[in-house]
């Protein structure tokens, strides 16, 4: 059965998409099963170029291309592959690779056979063996011996704890090694590529892929997501979008990552579109973002990518005569609060209009989206996607809904629709999400104007409470960020005796910049709208920590400020009869814990300086522990 093709229709307001609701949703949708999209999308054309891929960030050098019909025939072999050593549906294919050819064919081979877990490949050997352990992986495959990464060798390091009976397999990466018995390209070409060797019955909400969501530290939590999830997402983001075959889009997200798995891949392969890696890291990798420009010129790209801190960058490094005319005039970001200045100064020096969306793993990507022929209301996450619910609540203390916000009422965001995760893979982590009649509190807090937009105020963890005044950290990142010489800006907030809380900010200035924190602590009294808001203190790092997909590391910034504050206080309360030593780190029980070691000056003098101690740190919400040295 066809596709309805209804891309090109109005995106405007809520109107536009209350008129496609009117169409049950099962006679927009071809087929339920993933697969059905990515066949589709190889078959539409088939000689067209699908993959584009350069090794070392430069537009210049020569392309790796792969036709949609090497992509089908390969991702065949694979999937084939996979059955051949007795994986099923619900088996689990993990790997830990960057963006490669090898990352598209292997991801849609397994989702052809079993189901495809990418995890984050810099994590930790232990949190990976702990992933491996956790989703019962038959096959790992990771990253082969290569210069300038270490996947293969901290995957050997814990090889001997590798559950018996999985296999693990390997891909060559840019100058590295081939180990010809376990390569998987040698393997997967041994079996037919014109034919799948088995039969599968797809229902809809039958797992399809593991994504995991969380942070940088500890083990991420991972997220079932469905074949309905994820073919109701190929065609609503292409709704959204407005997304045609024609498209050159950047697979510049890393593929462990919702956007990545859906916008650069499943979905991007559903509508023909050709892929560009310009490099296996990315927007990590400073080669490509210095040649970012004349990437657009060079592969005509018609999509404008990436995260706010990208693109924070990329208005602060302008073109420089570039042919930029194949950029569509819209584009999207989101999953995180987007400066509306930066907003305006990418459109004015792009013609690019940028649109918010608000998103999540849990919500398989993004569930509203600023309007691609309206007003945006820069500085809203837009609309809600058709077919899917949004509300705004208020909610009970245990974690029900009590009622709906009233108008510009600031509340817990929820949602329901066909994209939602059924839950995590570890049931544990479904407490306080997954809410009564399906809906979903993920922790983000908002409000929905008259028009039915979206204005996110932060995560709940996010807000900084300062004496009871709730304080969004975006006011004070988007003062800081009107600043010349910020590039980048995080404001998170500190333990405070008194307030609670009190805000703080941390920068990363534009290159050469000289700007002081004086100089910063000044511009933002006289031009920040809230004077709480004002930050106590003010850090410039000469690089911001950020996350596997460039969001400011807020809680790495949390636990420093923490960590700093502790500091100060507790080595003026132990004064000269000991040395302080303050480490806060993350704590499974309570999320984070500051570790103090006291090194006694005076002997004597050790039980009333910890009661002194003790007292101090008793004027905190934080869990810590005391250890003495000497």
């Amino acid at each position: 059965m066809p596709v309805p093709e209804i891309y090109d229709s109005p995106m405007r307001d809520l109107r536009d998409v209350e008129a496609l609701e009117r169409v049950p949703l099962k006679d927009r949708i071809f087929s339920w099963n993933a697969n059905d999209w990515v066949r589709r999308g190889c078959d539409r054309d088939p000689d067209k170029i699908a993959l584009s891929y350069i090794a070392d960030g430069d537009p210049d050098s020569a392309a790796v291309r792969l036709s949609y019909r090497d992509l089908k025939q390969r991702s065949t072999q694979i999937a084939n592959l996979l059955h051949s050593y007795g994986l099923g549906p619900g088996d689990v294919v993990l790997f830990l690779l960057p963006t490669l050819p090898q990352l598209y064919t292997l991801t849609l081979g397994a989702l052809a056979r079993a189901i495809p877990c990418g995890i984050n490949w810099m994590l930790k050997p232990l949190h990976v063996i702990e992933l491996i352990r956790s989703t019962k992986a038959k096959v790992v495959v990771a990253l082969g011996p290569t210069p300038g990464y270490e996947i293969w060798e901290n995957l050997q390091s814990v090889r001997g704890e590798i559950p018996a009976g999985t296999r693990v397999l390997m891909v060559p990466g840019p100058g590295g090694a081939t180990l010809p018995d376990s390569d998987l390209d040698a393997l997967a070409a041994r079996q037919p590529g014109d034919r799948l060797t088995f039969a599968r019955d797809v229902k809809p909400d039958d797992l399809a892929v593991l994504v995991h969501s969380g942070g940088t530290t500890g083990s991420p939590k991972l997220v079932k997501l469905t074949h309905r999830g994820i073919s109701y997402k190929c065609w609503a983001n292409a709704w959204a979008m407005a997304h045609r075959p024609d498209d050159v889009i950047f697979s510049d997200y890393p593929m462990f990552h919702i956007a990545g798995m859906i916008s650069r891949g499943i979905m991007a392969v559903a509508h023909g579109m050709h892929i560009v890696i310009p490099t296996p890291l990315g927007a990590r990798d400073k080669r490509f973002i210095e040649n970012y420009w004349r990437f657009v010129e060079k592969f005509r790209i018609t999509i404008l990518s990436g995260v706010p801190t990208t693109l924070a960058t990329l208005v602060k490094n302008p073109p420089r005569g570039e042919d930029l005319s194949s950029l569509r005039p819209f584009a999207t970001t989101g999953s995180t609060a987007f400066p509306a200045e930066i907003a305006r100064n990418l459109e004015q020096i792009t013609g690019v209009r940028m649109l918010l969306s608000y998103g999540s793993t849990e919500f398989t990507q993004n569930i509203t989206q600023a309007p691609r022929d309206g007003d945006p209301k820069y500085g809203s996450a837009g609309i809600r996607l058709p077919y899917t619910q949004v509300r705004v609540v208020k909610l009970k203390p245990d974690g029900a809904i009590e009622r709906n916000c009233a108008v510009d009422e600031s509340g817990a965001v929820v949602a329901k629709g066909p994209s939602i995760t059924p839950g995590y893979l570890d049931s544990r982590y479904d407490q306080g999400v997954l809410i009564k009649d399906g809906w979903i509190n993920n922790g983000d807090l908002g409000r929905l104007d008259t028009d039915g937009f979206l204005w996110l105020t932060g995560r709940a963890k996010d807000v900084i409470i300062r004496g009871g005044h709730n304080i969004d950290p975006t006011v004070i990142e988007e003062t800081l960020l009107k600043h010349p010489d910020v590039l980048l800006a995080a404001a998170v907030g500190r333990p405070d005796a008194y307030a609670g809380e009190l805000p703080v900010a941390y920068v990363q200035l534009v290159a050469d910049a000289n700007a002081t924190t004086e100089e910063l602590d000044r511009f933002v009294r006289d031009n920040i709208s809230e004077r709480a808001a004002a930050p106590k203190d003010i850090t410039i790092l000469p690089r911001m920590p950020l996350t596997d997909v460039g969001k400011p590391a807020k809680p790495q910034l949390r636990r420093d400020a923490a960590q700093r504050t502790f500091a100060g206080v507790l080595a003026e309360v132990a004064g000269a009869q000991a040395q302080v030593g303050v480490v806060v780190q993350p704590d499974d029980a309570a999320g984070t814990k500051a570790m103090i070691t006291l090194t006694a000056a005076d002997a004597n003098a050790k039980a009333d300086v910890e009661q002194r101690i003790r007292k101090a740190m008793s004027a905190y919400a934080s869990a810590y522990a005391i250890e003495w040295t000497a």
